[in-house]
This record gives structure tokens, C-alpha cells and sequence, in this order.
């Protein structure tokens, strides 16, 4: 499992990786996944550009579903 890295000390970073976090949640609901797993969350909050999910308008059919979060 992915270990999250220290929390930001700044309010500007906590709010950026909130934001980050939601954005990829709402994704995910556009996309139709019904499970996002908390060792995905943690890359996305580690900002790790490859965990983030597609973006829905632009995503191709195959990642649409409920088997790819």
C-alpha cells in the first residue's frame, strides 16, 4: 500500500489537495465507478498524475464502468 506523505503545512497546499481529491472523486461519478480504493486516493493526494482518472469528456468508452477504479 502507498504511504501518504506528510500533511501540508500550509493552508494553500491543504486546500489544493482537497480540491485535488474532489476533483477525482467527481470524475470518477462521471465516469460510472462505483469504488474509488483509498491506495488510489492516496496517490492522487501524493500527486501522482497517473492515479487521477480520466477526464470524462474525453475518456474512451473502455474506462467507463464499474471495474476500473
Amino acid at each position: 500500500m502507498t504511504n501518504l506523505k506528510p500533511k501540508p503545512t500550509t493552508e494553500a497546499e491543504r486546500i489544493e489537495d482537497g480540491l485535488r481529491l474532489l476533483e477525482a472523486v467527481h470524475r470518477c461519478r462521471e465516469l460510472g465507478w462505483r469504488t474509488v480504493t483509498v491506495d488510489r486516493l492516496v496517490r492522487i493526494a501524493n500527486d501522482d498524475a497517473k492515479a487521477m482518472p480520466p477526464n470524462p469528456a474525453t475518456a474512451p468508452k473502455s474506462k467507463r464502468g464499474t471495474h476500473y477504479a
